[in-house]
């Protein structure tokens, strides 16, 4: 192959590469310009296996890293460990709400609510609570610009 072939084909391929690239971290980023929830919970409320930990603690690095999927997946693994780990729920949740799962997120959110409510844990309900109102404030928001988009 000549130089200029060689050349012409890395140019090409790199802009495709970073026009994909581009497209990814676009669809991969959460709805609107900022993180809705930018922390993760890190303590847990209940006893869980060690290896439930690790895996709890990977999920809170990843959530930290804004690796919100790899989070989830971290976190779904402490919940096949242990089905009733609120505090993984609630991160997964959060985690999901970060990349606009929005409808996710809340499905989520209401387990994480029920596994605070078997352990009586107020502060868990409260975080629940809050993050519920928080999702629910971002859909109307989104509502309302579609309805103000439509008028225009």
């Amino acid at each position: 192959m000549s130089t200029e072939l060689i050349t012409w084909l890395v140019v090409v391929l790199g802009i495709l590469g970073f026009g994909m690239g581009s497209m990814l971290v676009a669809y991969r980023r959460p709805l609107g310009a900022t993180v809705l929830f930018p922390a993760p919970v890190q303590e847990l409320s209940a006893p869980v296996t060690d290896r439930a930990r690790e895996y709890f603690q990977a999920g809170v690095q990843a959530f930290e890293s804004g690796r919100y999927a790899q989070a989830i997946d971290q976190f779904s693994q402490v919940i096949a460990l242990e089905p009733t780990c609120a505090e993984a729920l609630y991160n997964g949740g959060l985690a999901h709400a970060n990349l606009g799962n929005d409808n996710r997120a809340v499905q989520i959110l209401v387990q994480a609510s029920e596994g605070y409510q078997q352990q009586g844990t107020k502060a868990g309900l409260d975080r629940v609570k809050y993050a519920l109102e928080q999702v629910a404030a971002r859909q109307h928001q989104i509502r309302a610009a579609k309805a103000g988009q439509g008028r225009g």
